[in-house]
């Protein structure tokens, strides 16, 4: 019965630090190789950022929870379809070799259908530990209206003792 016990309070312990140390996008966290944690605020951060009512607000979160190298690549790739800062050599020159620009994707951040329902992650694990701070997860997206999946693998950083996300690969 003790042995019972000490698992169930080892177990509420766990669950509980892993739900308080996300706030504001922000995982407060020591260590990247606590993946629970990991996996829980980047699924947090899309489903928010994605799920959104206030866009203005989320997007401002969200863009916290992105290194400013990531962030400035994707904004130049989104605007190669809607603006005219870079052309696509440019952009090429720019960014490979840093990024893998065949899979950054167009269209907005996480994924690409602007008209979009109600977002969910379907899955979400580690794949690869690439550094003591860097570690790759592939996570699925789900549209519940759309019933599409969007598959990605999103590079994790660790800087200044929080995880952002530094690259987000888009399999469409």
């Amino acid at each position: 019965m003790k042995s019972v016990m000490f698992f169930f309070l080892l177990f509420l312990t766990i669950s509980m630090s892993a739900q308080n140390l996300i706030k504001d996008n922000v995982a407060e966290t020591k260590n990247i190789q606590d993946t629970l944690v990991i996996k829980k605020w980047l699924s947090k951060v899309i489903i928010d950022y994605l799920n959104s009512k206030d866009l203005k607000t989320d997007f401002d979160k969200m863009r916290t929870a992105l290194t400013d190298s990531y962030y400035n690549y994707k904004q130049n790739a989104i605007n190669l379809e809607y603006g005219d800062e870079l052309t696509e050599a440019e952009f090429q020159k720019k960014w490979n070799g840093i990024y893998d620009t065949k899979l950054v994707g167009k269209g907005g951040f996480f994924i690409s259908a602007q008209d979009h329902g109600n977002i969910d992650i379907q899955d979400c694990k580690l794949i690869k530990t690439l550094s003591d701070n860097a570690q790759i997860y592939h996570v699925v997206i789900r549209d519940l209206r759309w019933k599409t999946n969007f598959e990605r693998d999103i590079k994790i950083v660790f800087k200044q003792n929080r995880p952002l996300i530094d690259d987000i690969k888009e399999y469409e």
